[in-house]
This record gives C-alpha cells, sequence and structure tokens, in this order.
C-alpha cells in the first residue's frame, strides 16, 4: 500500500489500510463521482466520505477521451439551467473550489461555432437561436454570411451563416477533477480498488464490498460512468442504460488560418467538430456511428449501435480510418484542396487517437408516448441523476452523454441533495429522475 498526500488519498491499500465507516460512499472517480464528494461536504462539512476508483488514477475512464469543452446553447431546459449553474462555478472557480483553482483548470472561454454551408442548415441554425431565446438564453447569437467572414476571414467563402455561443470554451478536465477533491477536505480517496460492490440488507442499502474488505455506509452513490452497469449488475441491480463507443483524436499540427485564440469549430452534419490545443495542434471529434456488430466478443446488439456492459477490450476497437475519415469529411465540407487546411497530411502524423464510452438512457427510460399508446423510444441527451426507484439508500448519477465534464458541478450537486435528503437545487432538475421518459427537446445537440 503506498500514501498519496498523507492519509487522502490510498493507492492500493492493504485490507488494514482500508476504512471501515462512511456516512457516503461514492464509486466513481470521474468528474461527477469527484463532484458530488465536493458538493456534499460544501453542504455539510464535516461528512465523512469516500470515493472509490477502479483505476489507480482520478479521471481514468472516457475522460480521456473528452474534449473537454462546455457550452451554454441548451435548448432542453434542465440541461440548460444546469450547464448555466455549472458555468458559475467554473467562472468562479477559486470561491467554490478553492484558491488556485481557477488558474488549475485554465478556462479558455473562445466559444462554438456552429456552420452553415447551405441555405437549409442555416434556416435550422435560426430557428435553434430562436428557441434559445425564447427560454432566456439571449447571448447566442445568429450570424449571417457577412458577420461570419467579417469575425473569421477564412471562413468567408465557405460559412453562409453561423449559430455563436460565446460563453463556451474548455478546460482541464482533469485539474477540475482534483480541485473537486481538494474542496472536500474530510473525504478520502481510495485508488486502485477493482470489484466494488454495492451491499445491501433487507433491500436497502448498508455499504460497500470490495476484494479488500467491506464499508458500512448508508448511502453509495454510483458514479461510475461506463463501469457502472457492470457494477450494479454485479450487485442484483439493474440499470436502464447503454453504452456507445466514441472516438476523437489529437494532433500536433493545425494550419495557419486556424489560430489559437479561435472558437471550437462544429461542421454541418453529420457535426465533425474541432478546436485548437496544445500550442501549434487541435482536438478533432465526430459522433461517428460504430456498431456492436463489429466485435463479437462484446455481445453485439442488433438493434443499435451500442453495447450493455463495458469492455476492456475497448482500444481495440479504435477505427484506424477514424482520423482521416474526420479530415476528409471536414475538409470537404470546407472546401480544402489536397494539402490546404484539414486536407494536409500533416494532420496524421504523430496524432494521439483516443476512444471512450458515451452512455445513455436506454429505450425503457427515454421514450414518447403515441396516441395509440405505444412508446417510441429515443435518443436522450439527459443523464439520471436521482434514487434507485427499488433500492433504498443507492443514489445514481450515471448516463451523462458525454457531458460529464460539463455538467459535473450542478451534477454533483443535484447528487448531493438526494444523498444528503435535501431540497432539489432547482426544480426543473427532477427531470433527470428515472420516471421522467421525455423532456421537450431532449434531443442530440451536434
Amino acid at each position: 500500500m503506498s500514501s498519496l498526500s498523507g492519509d487522502k488519498y490510498l493507492l492500493n491499500p492493504t485490507p488494514d489500510a482500508m476504512p471501515k465507516t462512511a456516512d457516503v460512499v461514492v464509486i466513481g472517480g470521474g468528474p461527477t463521482g469527484a463532484a458530488a464528494v465536493w458538493a456534499m461536504e460544501r453542504a455539510r462539512p464535516g461528512l465523512k466520505a469516500i470515493l472509490i476508483e477502479r483505476e489507480e488514477r482520478l479521471g481514468a475512464g472516457s475522460s480521456l477521451a473528452s474534449l473537454e469543452n462546455y457550452r451554454t446553447c441548451w435548448p432542453n431546459i434542465p440541461i440548460m439551467k444546469q450547464m448555466q449553474r455549472s458555468v458559475a462555478v467554473l467562472h468562479d472557480a477559486d470561491i467554490y473550489l478553492g484558491e488556485g483553482a481557477a488558474q488549475s483548470i485554465h478556462l479558455k472561454e473562445q466559444g462554438y461555432l456552429f456552420l452553415a454551408m447551405g441555405e437549409s442548415h442555416a434556416e435550422t441554425l435560426k430557428k435553434d437561436v430562436a428557441r434559445l431565446h425564447d427560454i432566456g438564453l439571449s447571448h447566442i447569437e445568429y450570424l449571417d454570411a457577412g458577420e461570419v467572414g467579417r469575425r473569421y476571414p477564412a471562413l468567408r467563402d465557405v460559412v453562409v451563416a453561423a449559430k455563436w455561443d460565446p460563453t463556451a470554451g474548455w478546460m482541464d478536465s482533469n485539474a477540475l477533477i482534483h480541485a473537486f477533491v481538494r474542496a472536500a477536505p474530510n473525504a478520502r480517496v481510495l485508488l486502485g480498488v477493482t470489484s466494488t460492490q454495492i451491499r445491501t440488507q433487507g433491500g436497502r442499502v448498508v455499504g460497500v464490498r470490495t476484494p479488500l474488505g467491506d464499508i458500512d455506509a448508508p448511502v453509495v452513490i454510483l458514479a461510475a460512468g461506463a463501469w457502472a452497469p457492470l457494477i450494479a449488475r454485479e450487485s442484483g441491480i439493474a440499470l436502464p442504460i447503454i453504452l456507445r463507443p466514441r472516438q476523437s483524436f489529437t494532433t500536433g499540427y493545425r494550419h495557419a488560418s486556424f489560430g489559437s485564440d479561435w472558437p471550437m469549430l462544429i461542421g454541418e452534419p453529420p457535426a465533425p467538430h474541432v478546436r485548437p490545443e496544445a500550442g501549434e495542434g487541435a482536438i478533432f471529434g465526430w459522433e461517428y456511428h460504430w456498431h456492436s456488430k463489429w466485435a463479437p466478443e462484446l455481445e453485439p446488439n442488433p438493434e443499435h449501435d451500442a453495447v450493455r456492459e463495458p469492455s476492456d477490450a475497448l482500444n481495440r476497437l479504435k477505427d484506424p480510418r477514424f482520423p482521416s475519415l474526420t479530415l476528409a469529411l471536414m475538409a470537404r465540407q470546407f472546401k480544402h484542396g489536397e494539402g490546404e487546411g484539414f486536407n494536409d497530411p500533416r494532420y496524421l502524423r504523430g496524432l494521439y487517437h483516443n476512444i471512450g464510452y458515451y452512455v445513455y438512457r436506454d429505450e425503457t427510460a427515454a421514450y414518447t408516448v403515441q396516441p395509440d399508446g405505444t412508446r417510441l423510444s429515443y435518443e436522450s441527451e439527459r443523464a439520471i441523476i436521482c434514487p434507485h426507484p427499488d433500492v433504498p439508500g443507492l443514489i445514481l448519477s450515471v448516463a451523462h452523454v458525454g457531458h460529464g465534464v460539463m455538467t459535473s458541478p450542478a451534477a454533483g450537486e443535484l447528487a448531493a441533495a438526494y444523498a444528503l435528503g435535501l431540497p432539489l437545487p432547482d426544480p426543473d432538475y427532477a427531470a433527470f429522475s428515472l420516471d421522467v421518459p421525455y423532456v421537450d427537446y431532449d434531443a442530440p445537440v451536434l
């Protein structure tokens, strides 16, 4: 067993070093788990919380494949309010997370620019902005071709309109996770603890079981990202969620017209996106449809591009074509000829290819009811943050759909409210419960 920062962090603890009791145990050392620890201690100073992470470091799951971005242009009211609160925390990180937090998370508020290269998509963006203004997001702008060209001359001959979110940006997500934990001085962090199970007695939570010993606790928050369904299943608990692999890649090259001060650029559907990164580099994403039929060892689902449980084989599923396909798609949309812009072969040299899971509600937790009474499932953007309906003492913070970093402050506060029996931070947050299958405008934004 080794100890990091005194007794706060325990790496690969021995059974003798394992704590025996806690007020709350949080399973999952990503942004939402760390945020829950922070929010609970902020609401109840002195609370004895334990954060358990299966890897030997925090933020070792899908956060590694994250673009680390945040945006405020959400047409869905519950997520919009969640994001507004999160941005308020990020903007005042030193106040909420302690002195030095703002410098460590290195917030870059350079904006999101959703681009239309044709009139049809331009009309869609105009309607998007009208909706956002209707719900109070008056800072979101619709830019015509002239205004786009004035602000970004390199886009003048390509883009006919854009939706501009000036308060969007990106940050250091690993630093944010550690800032949450530092801001919870009484919390303890157990790293390298695998095979954690939720213990129940008489139908309610009594703690967790690990290979190194049991921890008694009346409340457990499950915030384990893609590993949550496996932990739940091994604990005899069902979770209505599915996993979709998503890829990204980082390059050490960025063409000269794409400046370091530029915003995140989101192209036309299927929405390839890119932002400046690492000095002269860039980071790219695209919600590319990977299908589980390509990985028979992962028990493929023939009905959709998702699986029920995670696999350590995920890295083997990186599509080697993904970087070149993404660049080709962007070069076509931006009308870059051979050797120009995103069609420059230097983008493909020495790149770093990432893959992680996005976790979604499944068809039993996101659906509309048709006039004849039948259910029609849809792809929801909403996380599940609520008490488990059948297991008292178990709080869920799962299915964050790739938004775990950006919404973590508000998600942590909501999970903390449920764990501590406090009022909801906002009544609209009730829409993150399992018993709310549908919310208006709850569909993928990209």
